[in-house]
């Protein structure tokens, strides 16, 4: 199993209620720049979020979900646009 260095100075800080607002942008964040970032609970450093080590880290895929395995090329083709078909056959083509 791999190590992760922090840099305690360096980590970029949140309080705990900005963190929970916007948990999904913080881990996106952690994972697209590799860098730490620390939740701060009652003004003291209470977590840490670091990205795992590149070992750990699955292949990106881009279907996602249960049946992310059983999506090919042809299926996505067939799925592009779905929603915004469905939304013209229902409400008529609206510009």
């Amino acid at each position: 199993m791999g190590s992760v260095t922090v840099d305690l100075e360096r980590a970029e800080r949140f309080g705990l209620a900005d963190a929970k607002a916007r948990l999904s942008d913080l881990v996106a964040t952690v994972e697209r720049t590799g860098e730490a970032c620390i939740i701060m609970r009652y003004g003291r450093p209470a977590v840490c979020i670091t990205p795992l080590p590149e070992e750990h880290v699955a292949p990106t895929r881009r279907a996602r979900g249960m049946l992310s395995a059983f999506a090919d090329d042809n299926k996505r083709e067939l799925e592009s646009g779905a929603f915004e078909r469905a939304m013209a056959v229902k409400h008529g083509n609206v510009a």
